[in-house]
């Protein structure tokens, strides 16, 4: 029987793909621009899961499609199963993250899953409510997987874990917030990176009087859910943002008490002071990153991610200009929070609930693999993303921003997720595909698109 939850899911990306024509495509933590495909692999596990021949079929669905800087890394590490044990059969089906999101929750509301699969943290904690996915709880404290303890510390499991403890995901991807910057440009025009909201509006106008965008972003990939996160956390605090996305204020999204009524306020400033150039919504983010690395865009405000995406754009010379500050604070808002970072560990791996013994422990060794260290540092040092264990790495093969970057995480005070990793489905694609589009096109004030919002949250509510 399909749940209520899922039911909401369901409904949620069917809704999803309707207003990308509108407003925007689903946005995701990661770039959707990569090329689509689907990969079918059938490769052997190199770890010992199962003693005899038996065969074990894995399901495992990612986000790493071809051109991704994690592509490579998978199918080299999917060719070296394939030399190992011939009895775990792996298909590898790989989406862009929009479409994975659709097709994990048809497939969840279906009964049929992938057994391991990428996931983001919003999603998961939706499965796991209704115990679709394993709890990781019990691995992480197993003395026959040592390795996770050894590789993820308890700050790591922050919004990993459930008010009861459970761990929805092992975690792969740490992220980090960074306002990106051209330190070439900055440094010809005199310009300093904005500290506070006031620096940054004084900044704007200065910037296009040289006919260069202030920022960029990309507008028909719905790449707001990072903004918004910082945004209200800057307006609100990390008590009230967890609150009003969490907790017993599920419901208050027009309560200025927390904090998204001033966020859509400081949007609104950014917007009327020409922060974006003519047609952003109709800019993809590949197309943002282009504009960025050809120098006609000042700055761009995402995820650890994005120096990847950024080499792609323009090469390694342009990241090599390119430093990061944290988002600006807020000096009229004493009740936000003025150190907290968008980011931490918003994506892992899940396995399927339900699974046999022997196939539940391969599938627990296949994320193992996935979630190692020797899997994801040398994907951290092409610049791809920020991994979220402990583990050294070649400062010298990385690029001076990435290595910013990577400081930047593991030195944060505290951190909360992008928008589309922490607040439930249906608010976070009010949020960016409606409210803030909304404000940019001018059909919105900010009642109308806390309005919006509040909406979203109501019905979401009603149907929990």
């Amino acid at each position: 029987m399909i749940s209520k939850k899922l039911k909401k899911l369901l409904a949620i990306v069917t809704i999803t793909a309707m207003l990308s024509t509108v407003f925007s495509g689903c946005g995701s933590s990661k770039d959707d621009s990569a090329v689509s495909s689907t990969a079918e692999s059938t490769v052997t596990s190199n770890s010992e899961v199962n003693n005899n021949d038996e065969p074990i079929e894995i399901r495992l669905m990612t986000s790493w499609t071809a051109g991704s800087v994690a592509y490579e890394s998978i199918e080299k590490l999917l060719e070296t199963y394939k030399k190992e044990k011939p009895n775990i059969i792996i298909t590898h089906d790989a989406l862009p993250s929009a479409d994975l999101r659709t097709k994990l929750t048809v497939e969840m509301a279906a009964g049929t899953p992938p057994d391991v699969s990428w996931c983001i943290l919003s999603y998961a904690r939706e499965f796991i409510k209704d115990d679709k996915i394993i709890d990781w709880a019990p691995v992480y404290n197993d003395p026959k997987h040592p390795e996770f303890k050894q590789w993820f510390s308890e700050v790591s499991l922050n919004f990993a874990k459930t008010d009861d403890g459970k761990i929805m995901m092992a975690p792969q991807e740490g992220s980090i917030d960074g306002l990106y910057y051209n330190t070439e440009m900055f440094a010809k025009y005199g310009w300093n990176p904005p500290q506070t909201f006031d620096e940054l509006l004084a900044l704007i106008p200065k910037i296009k009087e040289k006919g260069i965008s202030p920022m960029v972003t990309g507008g028909k990939d719905g790449r707001f859910a990072w903004l918004a996160s910082a945004l209200l956390a800057r307006s609100a605090g990390l008590d009230n943002f967890k609150a009003l996305t969490l907790g017993d204020a599920m419901t208050k999204w027009n309560d200025p008490k927390y904090g998204f009524t001033e966020a859509m306020n400081k949007f609104k400033q950014l917007v009327d002071a020409g922060a974006y150039p003519k047609g952003v919504l109709g800019m993809s983010a590949t197309e943002a990153d282009q504009m960025f690395a050809r120098g006609e865009a000042a700055m761009y405000y995402e995820g650890a991610w994005k120096p990847g995406n950024f080499a792609t754009a323009g090469g390694e010379e342009f990241v090599n200009k390119l430093a990061r500050v944290n988002f600006p604070i807020f000096t009229d808002c004493p009740n936000g929070d003025t150190e907290v970072n968008v980011g931490g560990n918003i994506i892992g791996f899940f396995v399927a609930n339900g699974l046999p013994d022997a196939k539940e422990e391969a599938c627990i060794n296949l994320v193992k693999d996935i979630v190692s260290p020797e899997f994801n540092v040398p994907i951290m040092e092409k610049g791809g993303f920020v991994y979220a264990g402990n583990a050294d790495y070649d400062k010298t093969k990385v690029s001076p921003v990435m290595n910013q970057l990577i400081d930047a995480y593991r030195n944060a005070k505290s951190y909360i997720p992008s928008m589309d990793s922490i607040a439930p489905p249906a608010v976070d694609l009010a949020i960016k595909q409606t409210a803030m589009p909304g404000i940019i096109t001018g059909e919105f004030d900010v009642e109308k698109a806390v309005s919006e919002v509040q909406k979203a949250a109501e019905d979401y509510a009603r149907g929990k």
